[in-house]
């Protein structure tokens, strides 16, 4: 079996009376494959298409649903720049609401930051952990406090790249 195909499937364990299955971490989808439900996103083109045409609110919900530090610190109403009330009405439109530009670049930043933070720390608690606390390379600042501006974005990702590389403070 291919190693793709292994990774996706759960993870068995005996405890000696029972056989337990257990879920592997690859099972749950990633947070920019969940944003960009299923649509082809592995060049940076594509993905400028991807936020041109906009995300679909509902799709941004379930990309923040998956972390219980995106869901607490309100995201959805950040991303949009709309009350948690009119976010809620919109949810319940027919249509699918589509996001701006804007708002979907900042809604795959926060997607992107995430995914690379768990890839940097291992696990997605680590990852929070390291999100919602000041960093003293970012002069104090809170990494999730600064991913929805460009620049500060930026600044996040080069600091978890270096954490990565072992080259940081």
């Amino acid at each position: 079996m291919p190693a793709a195909n292994q990774a996706d499937k759960p993870t068995v364990k005996s405890t000696g009376k029972a056989v337990v299955a257990t879920e592997t971490k690859s099972v749950t989808r990633k947070p920019t494959e969940v944003l960009l439900h299923g649509r082809e996103g592995d060049t940076r083109m594509l993905i400028i298409r991807y936020t041109k045409e906009g995300f679909d609110l509902s799709d941004v919900r379930d990309m923040l649903s998956i972390s219980d530090l995106y869901m607490a610190h309100g995201l959805v109403q950040r991303i949009t720049g709309k009350s948690l009330r009119t976010v809620q009405r919109l949810a319940k439109e027919t249509k699918p609401v589509r996001l701006n530009q804007q708002q979907s670049t900042v809604a795959f930043q926060y997607a992107q930051a995430l995914e690379h933070a768990i890839n940097v720390f291992g696990n997605q608690q680590l990852a929070e952990d390291w999100l919602k606390k000041p960093c003293k390379y970012l002069d104090g600042n809170i990494p999730l406090e600064l991913i929805d501006n460009s620049l500060g974005f930026q600044v996040v990702e080069d600091y978890l790249t270096r954490i990565e590389h072992g080259v940081y403070q």
